[in-house]
């Protein structure tokens, strides 16, 4: 039903678009393209492969600096494959992409993108937020969101970014109509320089931006938790006690994990012998980022403590429990949340104390990065051909199931699922380097030595792999992987990987694949960054959220796929840099309703879906 107010939207947006013709873009490598209409385009993707797709270049730059969005219609038009596409948009001037936050270099070369997803016959929309520096831009002794020199556009693209599957001519089919600027920049959203500082309430939100949820005082953190008390469901109805398939078919129960093939596709099973597909949330803990507030106190509203440790989602937890031991009652929530929200699954990277409550499934990692073990001097990797490596390796194992009381409890805990070692090892960058023939040998003794000392330490349970970056490996990787590991494990940052391959596996030898990470993110709670798989807006990131999934039940090869992660990142982000907004709640412990509601939809369809197909 349209109501009056999105009527309204409808109207605003119509008269505000600037369209720009297709007609300029050019097909890059092998894409097909027929125009169909003024600003309307049938685009056949025969692959992936970067810059694949449409591009316009314009010669003296294109001037998007009067509008707030780049929007794109665009419509999957295969009956039997989803669709991922990507939209990018470059400008500048000198050479030199850049990632950081800081605004005053913004006249160098930056791009900034958003994606969709599409199941088959399905349209929807993309559009990109226009981060003008005007607006968006923060002083340069200050942080701020990316911003890019709107007002010097020299490409906008259309492309699937990240690529990883087969060549094959009907790879995505794709009408691309109706590309325009829409709507006045939000001009109310610029901050006075010399007003900006400081910019972090005591809260760790952005301090010079209002939103819907956004918490402004301490009474409403208390009263949050007894209206969402009061708002969570029971788990679906369909699910048994570990989130498998109660009614579904039985098989053997061996009161461990395990996969198993059934009618065609790989599943989970369940230690009691119900079939299980996992839907997972990783970094699920009372803290997870603290950045360092002693570096640029006059940053913070608040005052910044002697070790400088700004543990604003500690301090904002203790104020809506009422106290300052409150990680028993928080975990009882997340249980209850993930109960209600439909996720069956406590990713990588999760508070022990919640893994070893008993009441919901979980993975754990052995290790990264192991200790005594030396490494490779440019990638990160080991150096597997170092003479101590398989001693210092299998010793490292051992020393973490010793040590690490959860780990030995997880050893023989039928709630756990299966155990990983390392994470993101850059396998991609090493095999070259040292060639297919030679990694061959170093490849089985790194995968043997891990299957080996998990099934030392923890009988029974599962060896989930190293979760490679991304599905781009090479074959002698997947199949070194698949000799030794229960699951092969993949992060992966894109809107489908519906249109994977089987054929990285030897006939015969394929293994069950879990996506370990994805997310997707936008600009609406006072934050930097999106994330890695930038949309336009919450009803769109849990849409995609949703094909995501969708396209992981429809693919006989995946078992599961784990959101990264649960809260979003600080807005000054974690070590490395990453602030995005990608969580299901923020950093007062909000959660977001578009997500949740489309998780709690997921759940509840979750093995019909997967039983019968999504299409």
């Amino acid at each position: 039903m349209i109501t009056t107010a999105m009527l309204a939207v409808i109207a605003a947006i119509a008269h505000c678009a600037g369209a720009i013709s297709l007609d300029s873009f050019a097909a890059v490598r092998r894409a097909q393209v027929e125009r169909e209409a003024p600003n309307c385009v049938r685009v056949r993707f025969p692959s992936a492969e970067w810059g694949t797709g449409l591009e316009w270049k314009p010669q003296d730059g294109a001037d998007f600096s009067h509008a707030k969005w780049l929007a794109v219609d665009v419509e999957n038009l295969s009956r039997t494959r989803q669709a991922r596409l990507t939209m990018h948009v470059s400008a500048g001037g000198a050479a030199g992409d850049s990632g950081d936050h800081a605004t005053a270099i913004y006249r160098k070369n930056r791009s900034v993108n958003t994606g969709i997803g599409l199941n088959p016959g399905e349209k929807g929309t993309m559009r990109l937020l226009l981060t003008h520096p005007r607006i968006y831009g923060a002083p340069e002794n200050a942080r701020g969101p990316y911003v890019i020199d709107t007002a010097h556009i020299t490409s906008v693209a259309f492309m699937m970014q990240w690529p990883f599957e087969d060549e094959v001519e009907d790879l995505a089919d794709l009408r691309i109509s109706n590309l325009r600027l829409e709507c006045e920049p939000d001009e109310s959203r610029r901050v006075d320089p010399g007003k900006y500082i400081p910019f972090v309430d005591r809260y760790g939100q952005f301090a010079h931006e209002d939103w819907r949820f956004k918490i402004h005082d301490d009474d409403a953190l208390a009263k949050d938790l007894k209206i969402e008390l009061k708002l969570l469901h029971e788990p679906p109805a369909a699910w048994d006690g570990f989130g498998g398939w109660k009614d579904g078919p039985r098989l053997a129960p061996t009161g461990h994990f395990r996969t198993a093939k059934h009618d065609g596709k790989w599943w989970l099973v369940t230690p009691e012998g119900h079939l299980f597909f996992s839907v997972g949330i990783d970094v699920v803990r009372i803290m997870t980022d603290i950045t360092d507030g002693s570096r640029h106190p006059e940053w913070y509203q608040g005052d910044v403590p002697p070790d400088g440790r700004m543990a604003f989602t500690i301090w904002n937890l203790e104020k809506k429990f009422g106290k300052k031991d409150f990680s028993g009652d928080y975990f009882n929530l997340v249980l209850k949340r993930f109960n209600s929200w439909g996720i069956n699954t406590i990713g990588n990277w999760s508070a022990p104390e919640l893994c070893m409550t008993g009441k919901k499934p979980y993975v754990a990692c052995v290790l990264e990065r192991a200790r005594g073990v030396k490494r490779h001097p440019r990638f990160h990797i080991y150096d597997f051909a170092a003479p101590d490596f398989e001693e210092n390796m299998r010793k490292a194992i051992r020393e973490r199931f010793a040590s690490d009381e959860s780990l030995r409890r997880a050893a023989t805990d039928s709630m756990c699922i299966g155990f990983f070692v390392d994470n993101e090892l850059q396998f991609q960058k090493w095999i070259p380097e040292v060639g297919a023939e030679t990694a061959a040998p170093y490849l089985d003794l790194y995968f043997r030595i891990c299957r080996d000392e998990i099934a030392r330490a923890a009988p029974g349970k599962m060896y989930l792999g190293s979760r490679f970056v991304g599905f781009r490996q090479a074959g002698i990787l997947w199949r070194t992987a698949a000799r030794y590991c229960d699951v092969v494990t993949v992060n992966a940052y894109a809107n489908s990987v519906f249109n994977l391959s089987g054929k990285m596996f030897d006939p015969g030898a394929e293994k069950p694949i879990l996506v370990g990470e994805f997310h997707f993110g936008c600009f609406d709670r006072g934050m930097f960054k999106p994330g890695l798989a930038p949309v336009w807006s919450q009803a769109e990131r849990a849409r995609s959220f949703t094909r995501f999934v969708e396209g992981c039940l429809q693919h006989p090869l995946i078992v599961g796929c784990h959101w990264f992660q649960y809260r979003d990142q600080p807005l000054l982000g974690r070590g490395d840099g990453e602030a995005y907004e990608i969580g299901f709640v923020d950093v007062v412990d909000r959660p977001y309703p578009e997500m949740t509601r489309a998780a709690r939809a997921l759940g509840e369809s979750l093995y019909e879906k997967r039983r019968k197909g999504v299409w």
